[in-house]
């Protein structure tokens, strides 16, 4: 059975499985980088004419490409795995990149330890739909949409799983530098909790009016600026 909102995931455990970064399979294919990118976030697809040329650069059947009959190899990096958990540990880590496109909170809290930490805790679809991968020194956090609209967050089965889908990262270092991108409608709102740490919401415009109430003029009048953040850009 096919199941093209798969392919973001697929493509990228093919890409993983053989040590290429998404600039290496963008050069073999002839494409920008960002096109992998989208694609690996689950925002597009490619043009029908490259799934033969994809396939064939795999050496897999096209199908493949749909979710007929592919399991991914066990990700290495996972330390701790749980039904709704999982926890990566890295060496200390200095810049940390969020391609966020599905609702989620985003906490990271700096302070120097031996060990970077990321725990991943949600809902079964958003714990699929989100890769942690160490890539040239960086931290690569995609949360991708599992829906594979290319503009709208769209709702989805969470089955039954009733808690916040949250992101948390111990980062090993005194201020991590953290960047951002969101090539979706969501809105991402930032503030630093009591504690002393970092902390983002991403949600759609209707869920954060009812949370900001009283912000909720602000919202409607900086709507453009809010959503949309379609380039990679500082989070602090």
């Amino acid at each position: 059975m096919y199941h093209l909102n798969q392919f973001c995931n697929i493509i990228t455990a093919l890409r993983k499985e053989r040590g290429w970064t998404q600039t290496n399979l963008a050069d073999r294919i002839g494409i920008a980088p960002q096109s992998v990118s989208k694609w690996e976030c689950g925002v597009g697809y490619p043009d029908v004419t490259l799934f033969p040329v994809i396939a064939d650069l795999f050496g897999v059947p096209i199908g493949v490409l749909f979710g007929e009959g592919y399991h991914a190899k066990e990700n290495q990096t996972v330390k701790q795995e749980a039904s709704n958990e999982k926890i990566y540990v890295y060496d200390p880590l200095q810049t940390i990149d969020f391609s966020i496109n599905n609702c989620c909170r985003i906490r990271v809290i700096d302070g120097v330890r031996e060990n970077a930490t990321v725990t991943v805790q949600g809902d079964p679809t958003f714990m699929e739909y989100v890769l942690v991968e160490k890539d040239d020194g960086r931290l690569r956090v995609t949360v991708k949409n599992p829906s594979g609209s290319a503009f709208h967050w769209e709702p989805y089965d969470r089955g039954g799983y009733e808690g916040e889908n949250v992101i948390t990262v111990y980062s090993g270092v005194e201020d991590s530098d953290c960047y951002s991108m969101n090539m979706l409608d969501l809105v991402m709102s930032q503030w630093k909790t009591e504690a002393g740490y970092d902390e983002w919401l991403i949600c759609t415009m209707e869920e954060a009016k009812r949370l900001f109430p009283s912000e909720s003029t602000w919202f409607d009048e900086n709507k453009e600026a809010l959503s949309a953040f379609r380039i990679t850009q500082p989070m602090k």
